[in-house]
């Protein structure tokens, strides 16, 4: 089981964004530096993430991108939706296969699949921006004891 970088990066990047105090906008350059990210791969997610209606751009000197929703309100699973070109998060053929009715495996997936779907739609940006800002600050007095 593996999530695509796309969707990596994407859930990074929008975390960065739900971190911005007021949520002021973040210029697209700065926001790929900040994690690590080629600006041309996310201005391609940026532009998938602003049709979805998850974010947001704003021009002008103190412009750049932000979330076009308060950051509780998005989950992880409508970034997953936006980013990921499968349809689930665990593919299995068994909508196709001849042996669906019998197959154990194929139920299994389908349990992983629910399960995996209700953990992502379970976290939204603002715990996990908080999440992150938490483990940031931990980090930093650790470093400042050693």
């Amino acid at each position: 089981m593996k999530l695509s970088t796309r969707v990596r990066y994407g859930v990074r990047a929008m975390i960065e964004l739900a971190k911005q105090p007021d949520n002021r906008p973040i210029p697209l350059r700065l926001l790929a530096k900040n994690q690590d990210i080629s600006p041309k791969y996310l201005e391609q997610m940026a532009a998938s993430l602003k049709i979805a209606g998850l974010i947001e751009s704003v021009r002008g000197a103190e412009g750049g991108y932000r979330l076009a929703r308060p950051a509780e309100k998005i989950t992880v699973w409508d970034i997953y939706n936006v980013l990921d070109v499968s349809v689930d998060p665990i593919e299995c053929q068994s909508s196709h296969c001849k042996r669906q009715a019998i197959c154990s495996a194929g139920q299994l997936w389908l349990e992983m699949t629910k399960a995996m779907t209700q953990i992502l739609k379970s976290r939204n940006l603002r715990q996990l921006a908080q999440t992150e800002i938490e483990l940031i600050k931990s980090q930093h007095a650790h470093s400042a004891h050693n």
